[in-house]
């Protein structure tokens, strides 16, 4: 029976629907804009969050680095990258000595990996073209238990300095660029240069652990194969680790273990292990370490507007609910239950819901597509967001809680209208003060949420327009930059490297439109390299990590960084030369206090030559408008004995657009080594619209969403007030009657959405005060609780507020009395 009197109840809720559909499309809308917007974002959570790594057994992975507990040894430099990236300045890559250390006295790992990203110019196949792959120990695929499809993994053979260079592809790679040739194993490949013997290749699907909040393709792996002197400089810290814990060891133990082998290596080499400490995290969770809270702070923000679109499907029923009082009157006269009328209720809230989850699911797939175009890169596998099983799951069991709770309150108050004789004939329903009070109540829940949305929004955009007001400190109009990684294996010396970029800079150089031209190890926002050098004034005191460059003399004019004093690197600062540098004011600052720095000596290391500084010039936001000032010293790229990295960075400053002579540098290029791809090229304008991108992206959905949020507790306003007006019409035509004026009406229906509105305003900023101090990572030179952030929203909902009520208000005061009396 109960079966047969559900199908009754599903069929009646849909009838109720079709006969009114005005109600039911904006009901349906309602619940679309809640539902479709928590599934988009659950997809990117599910993604980037939930699902577990592409690896089996991944909650055994866990991420290791080296922290410098308090000043850097004596010996020390990193320029590795990190995985997933990183926040923390005392956070390092590991020493690939220390890695070895590592491997050989734990025993709570089942083994530990070397990673570092590469690239790798592949010519002899038509094109040249630029790759990027992994340097891995030859336990990289065992340690991420994972195999090639075809051919053999690494053996300890293979890496090892004087081996044979051999090289795995992914099946992607393999298909895309040799057609799945079947005959590929022990096909060679020429990479920057050498050939390498394709032994293996990997399954479908395979990801490479640097792939992980990458956006370029990881293609293939080959042996780290360390040099001896590689491995005798601990101090150089300079790739990535990942171990597999052993079964049954916990985090605890590991590091516990780790701690005591860091302590052994510091006493064993004080020169380079000096404070430094092993640590470690599940791979996951330190993947996501960068994106979580932002993440977190918007499915915080999807879920205020799903208890706003509640609140307004609470309140389109409480309506529907006290019109329809007279049939839910003669239900009762009949003999129909209190439960059987509540279950009907329900039922009708249960199918919007449904009705509301399809509508919803259209509007996710759009927005999930949406949400991963404008996700930066770096969001760890957000390109994996799909409407999958885990979404529809989730949004369906979203629609039914949403359903049940926007009926309780509808339910509620019919269960307390049970028939005590016969129903009442009348045109009017006149709504009790119990559902006045509790539409009030929703009205201001919506306000409330929707202040808490607009507050975080406008503190994030203020933190944004703050972070564009940032002067870098250089130009970056009219500037191309790009990256031309010329292979070891035939640029084996510093020297050759210089004289290629030397001879390219003299010909873009005489193109017609060019200015200026510069060449380094990076530009500014394009990586870099960092070290500590001793002073020579100061008692060979060793600096704190400072930044690092070599560059041409036209670095400084090209990118408009000003001189202070002395001057600048020249062409006579070559090799043969006194060797000279130049440091920016805060370096002066911070370890000159202020004193004369021109003439002073430094050197990178014990055993580098010393170098004079010539030079003082303006400090710059090397990292990015979010970055901090760093002390820099620049190093002339030609006098190649003073630094260890690449030249690889070119660019130049145009009249013009400077994309419109990229074909005339890529000839001149080709022109000097056909076998030179160009890559990563961008304006710095670009460079600087990427460097923002988390923040753009962080910004604009919350701004989105208190939009949205606004938009629905306007709606929830104007639905209040209209309903108010409605059944008040008799009191108000009354009123008229007796001489009050259009003012007084209007005041009347003013004050009280005042009161609740006003309420609501208020609620809505306590609470955002409670949760802005989770917005403090994700601001820039905003306080959390900004006064005039505040204000603002409070006087911008304020306004919506008014807008929202006026109509209604403006329909009391023309009702006429005599109409509304006769009515009555």
């Amino acid at each position: 029976m109960w079966i047969d009197e559900l199908r009754q109840d599903f069929s009646l809720a849909f009838r109720s629907l079709a006969k009114n559909p005005g109600f039911s499309l904006v009901a349906i809308l309602t619940l679309a804009l809640g539902i479709g917007m928590n599934s988009a974002i659950f997809s990117v959570v599910n993604a980037v969050i939930i699902q577990p790594l592409p690896y089996p057994h991944p909650e055994r992975l866990v991420s290791v680095w080296e922290t410098v507990l308090r000043n850097p040894p004596k010996q020390f430099s990193s320029h590795g990258s990190y995985l997933g990236g990183s926040i923390d300045p005392a956070r390092s890559t590991v020493s690939p000595g220390n890695l070895m250390d590592y491997q050989r006295l734990n025993h709570v790992f089942s083994g530990i990996t070397g990673v570092a990203l590469v690239g790798g110019n592949l010519t002899g196949e038509d094109m040249p073209e630029r790759l990027w792959g992994e340097q891995v120990t030859a336990n990289y695929f065992n340690v991420l238990e994972v195999q090639p499809a075809q051919g053999r993994g690494f053996l300890e053979a293979d890496d090892r300095n004087d081996s044979p260079h051999v090289v795995i592809l992914t099946h992607e790679f393999w298909q895309s660029r040799f057609a799945a040739d079947p005959h590929m194993i022990g096909r060679s490949v020429m990479l920057d240069g050498n050939p390498f013997e394709v032994i293996g290749i990997m399954p479908q699907g395979f990801e490479g652990l640097s792939q992980l909040g990458f956006a370029e393709r990881v293609v293939f792996f080959i042996p780290a194969a360390y040099s001896p002197s590689l491995l005798a400089r601990r101090g150089d810290h300079e790739v990535n680790a990942v171990a597999r814990l052993r079964p049954g060891v916990t985090l605890a133990e590991a590091q516990a273990e780790m701690n005591t082998i860091s302590s052994r290596l510091e006493h064993a080499y004080p020169e380079t292990n000096s404070h430094i400490k092993a640590e470690m995290a599940i791979l996951k969770n330190d993947l996501v370490r960068n994106t979580r809270p932002s993440l977190l702070i918007l499915v915080g923000a999807v879920g205020l507007i799903l208890l706003i679109a509640c609140a307004n499907l609470a309140n389109l029923l409480l309506a529907r609910a006290n019109e329809r009082r007279q049939e839910i009157a003669i239900r009762y006269a009949l003999g129909a239950s209190r439960f059987r009328v509540v279950r009907h209720v329900l039922t009708q809230s249960a199918v919007l819901s449904l009705l509301g989850c399809g509508a919803g699911l259209l509007l996710e797939a759009w927005t999930q597509g949406y949400l991963v175009w404008m996700a930066p890169a770096s969001i760890p596998r957000i390109e994996t967001a799909t409407v999958g099983i885990p979404v529809l799951s989730f949004a369906i069991l979203l629609s039914l809680v949403t359903g049940v709770v926007s009926g309780v309150v509808p339910a509620w108050q019919v269960s307390q209208r049970e028939s005590s004789g016969a129903p009442k004939s009348s045109s009017r329903n006149i709504a009790d003060g119990s559902v006045m009070q509790w539409r009030s109540v929703l009205v201001l829940g919506q306000v409330a949420s929707s202040m808490v949305l607009l507050i975080c929004a406008g503190l994030l955009l203020k933190s944004f327009v703050s972070l564009n007001r940032v002067d870098l400190g250089f130009r970056t109009d009219h500037v191309l930059a790009m990256n031309i990684n010329l292979p070891k294996a035939r640029y084996i010396r510093a020297e050759s490297r210089l004289a290629f970029f030397q001879d390219l800079a003299a010909r873009v150089q005489a193109l017609p439109g060019v200015q200026t031209v510069a060449f380094a190890n990076r530009m500014p926002m394009r990586g870099g390299w960092g070290g500590n050098v001793y002073l020579e004034s100061e008692a060979n005191a060793s600096t704190d990590d400072v930044d690092l460059q070599a560059v041409s003399p036209e670095y400084f004019s090209t990118l408009g960084i000003p001189l202070l004093r002395g001057r600048l690197l020249t062409a006579q600062d070559r090799a043969g030369e006194p060797r000279a540098a130049v440091v920016n004011a805060e370096f002066v600052r911070r370890y000159y206090r202020e004193a004369e720095a021109i003439d002073r000596r430094l050197r990178r290391g014990s055993e580098a030559p010393w170098v004079t500084i010539v030079g003082i010039v303006g400090d710059i936001h090397r990292g990015g408008k979010g970055a901090p000032v760093t002390p820099q010293v620049y190093f002339s790229a030609a006098q190649t004995d003073v630094y260890p990295v690449a030249l690889a960075d070119f660019a130049f400053r145009a009249e013009g657009d400077p994309k419109h002579l990229l074909a005339s540098v890529q000839r001149q290029v080709w022109a000097i080594d056909k076998d030179q791809p160009v890559i990563n090229v961008k304006t710095l304008d670009e460079v600087i619209s990427d460097s923002q991108a988390q923040r753009r992206f962080q910004t604009s959905l919350l701004l989105l969403f208190a939009g949205l949020a606004a938009v629905l507790a306007a709606l929830g306003i104007y639905g209040v007030i209209a309903y108010v007006v409605s059944q008040r019409t008799p009191e108000i035509g009354i009123r008229l009657a007796l001489g009050a004026g259009r003012q007084n009406i209007l005041g009347l229906v003013m004050t009280r959405v005042a009161v609740v509105v006003g309420a609501g305003i208020a609620t809505g900023a306590v609470g955002a005060y409670s949760v802005s101090r989770y917005l403090r990572t994700l601001l820039f030179g905003t306080p959390p609780t900004d006064a005039t952030t505040y204000a603002a929203v409070v006087l911008l909902f304020g306004g919506i507020a008014v807008v929202a009520c006026y109509f209604p208000a403006v329909k009391a005061t023309r009702i006429d009395p005599v109409s509304a009396l006769r009515y009555e």
